[in-house]
């Protein structure tokens, strides 16, 4: 029997949610890579986020291996040929860590310093043992993940019919982000329609995202209780989109979409054009906020219980798909079930 197979039962027991922080894993620390993804997005200023070596990965540690859950579009595991559902076993003949295989500690204000090397990643993919190469970038996740769903953007054609699709890795409110994301969108002006695909998605989502996709505010969800980060909207002002993309929307969700990407796809599966495909979000939209272990920090996640979304309780409850389709993390092929759903599904609409 594959090795991964066998490992299977350790991810249900360790990882029921395949990544998906749990209620008790109320702490991320700076041996994870989501801190250095939640510093870099919370961060006041772009000189505040941390930059560390990284292959362009999301991974959830299984036994002493990573088990990939997603790879950032353009990044060197992807220019490699690492895929999600690989087990990462070596890094340079050592046992693979995400964070401290490529980075060493430096000695001035930054946690890292560029590494310049390349790097003998030893790997398991169906019963089989791979080696690939790959230089790591030294650069935030903030960055990774707006340079990430630019290098994810495709548009094909179906008979007369054009689909385009983007993975939006991340959600900012930065002022010129919202220009990218609005010249995004103008981009498929032309497409008969659109897959957006949210999953492994994160950040702060804001009422112009919404706007290039649905021309009324009104519309719009309502958010009630102690505030959030994560639901701090303008909902009051007017909407000054002329041309919102109203055409047929698929969008892919799973158990790593989540914060503001999470609100997202609740607020567009509300339209009769949008149909959700994949898996249930974890329903978190509260705040992580940094705290001191000693020489060390944490991100410790405060849960927006008493936030309500149209009335009712999203934490813990997040947004289920119309089109369930299952495609667990260790389930390591080339064919993409939930993707090939939503182009299918796409295809029957338009």
């Amino acid at each position: 029997m594959p090795r991964i197979l066998s490992l299977l039962l350790a991810i249900l027991v360790l990882c029921p949610n395949a990544g998906a922080q749990g209620p008790g894993e109320l702490e991320v620390d700076s041996s994870q890579l989501r801190f250095y993804l939640i510093q870099a997005f919370q961060a006041g200023s772009a000189a505040d986020r941390l930059a560390l070596n990284h292959i362009g990965i999301q991974v959830v540690p299984l036994a002493d291996d990573y088990l990939v859950t997603a790879v950032l579009e353009g990044y060197p595991a992807h220019q490699a040929g690492i895929n999600r559902g690989d087990l990462i076993t070596a890094a340079n003949g050592e046992a693979f860590h995400p964070v401290y295989s490529f980075n060493q500690a430096s000695t001035d204000s930054s946690p890292f310093v560029p590494a310049h090397a390349q790097y003998d990643i030893e790997l398991e993919r169906n019963g089989d043992i791979l080696s690939v190469q790959v230089t790591p970038v030294f650069e935030n996740l903030y960055d990774s993940y707006r340079t990430a769903t630019l290098n994810s953007i495709q548009q094909f054609s179906s008979g007369n019919k054009l689909i385009g699709y983007v993975r939006l890795w991340g959600f900012s409110r930065a002022s010129n982000d919202l220009v990218s994301f609005h010249q995004l969108i103008d981009d498929f002006a032309y497409c008969d329609g659109l897959i957006i695909d949210l999953r492994n998605a994160y950040g702060f989502l804001d009422t112009s995202h919404l706007d290039l996709l649905i021309p009324n505010r009104r519309r719009f969800f309502t958010a009630t209780g102690a505030g959030s980060e994560h639901v701090a909207l303008a909902f009051g002002t007017q909407n000054t989109v002329e041309d919102s993309y109203q055409k047929p929307i698929a969008v892919l969700i799973n158990a790593d979409t989540r914060g503001g990407a999470e609100l997202f796809a609740y607020q567009l599966a509300k339209l009769e054009r949008v149909v959700t495909i994949g898996e249930a979000t974890p329903g978190q939209i509260g705040d992580y906020r940094l705290i001191s272990r000693g020489a060390s920090t944490a991100f410790r996640y405060h849960p927006a219980h008493s936030i309500r979304i149209d009335g009712n309780v999203f934490e813990t409850q997040g947004v289920t798909p119309q089109q369930a389709v299952a495609y667990p993390y260790q389930q390591s092929t080339r064919s993409d079930p939930q993707y090939e759903t939503a182009v299918v599904i796409m295809l029957g609409i338009i």
